[in-house]
């Protein structure tokens, strides 16, 4: 009997060991697979184009000769908004890249809901001028108005 319980004990252990390895592979394909990601995205015009590394750094930015003719502020804008595509590409990207490894779970739920979050911030905290109102947010918070060349005068120097 007690030959019988060892048995059943190294089958145990050699099934947990089993177990513990595929994760392990699984946890390095995964961690391979997003550190070659590359998120893209392009303004519906045409005019910009992004490419993110992994971790949201801008790898690429292509202006067509037609992003010239926007003007400043809605380059601005179209520039900000082409970005924010391919972080939510990226995102999606992430997601599809470790749901087979987490699965559908209450780890996933938080991913999902920490970079919807993320997202929602970036959203909410990118300046007015990107957006076209020609206001433009300060370090202080409050809007002022955008000047065509850029320049401020008879403010405040301290931003």
């Amino acid at each position: 009997m007690a030959a019988e319980g060892m048995d059943r004990a190294q089958e145990w252990l050699a099934d947990y060991t089993r177990r513990v390895g595929d994760i392990q592979r699984r946890a390095a394909q995964t961690q391979e697979q997003i550190k070659n990601l590359r998120a893209r995205a392009a303004s519906p015009d045409g005019s910009v184009s992004v490419v993110l590394a992994p971790g949201g750094r801008l790898e690429e930015l292509r202006l067509a000769p037609r992003a010239l003719e926007l003007g400043h502020q809605r380059l601005a804008a179209t520039i900000t908004q082409t970005v924010q595509a391919a972080h939510a590409e990226a995102a999606a990207q992430t997601q599809e890249a470790l749901l087979p490894l987490v699965g559908e779970s209450d780890a996933m739920d938080f991913l999902r809901d920490q970079i919807g979050a993320a997202m929602d911030e970036e959203e909410d905290g990118h300046s007015s001028a990107a957006n076209g109102t020609g206001e433009e947010r300060t370090h202080g918070g409050r809007a002022r108005a955008d000047d065509d060349d850029g320049e401020s005068f008879g403010g405040s120097i301290l931003r």
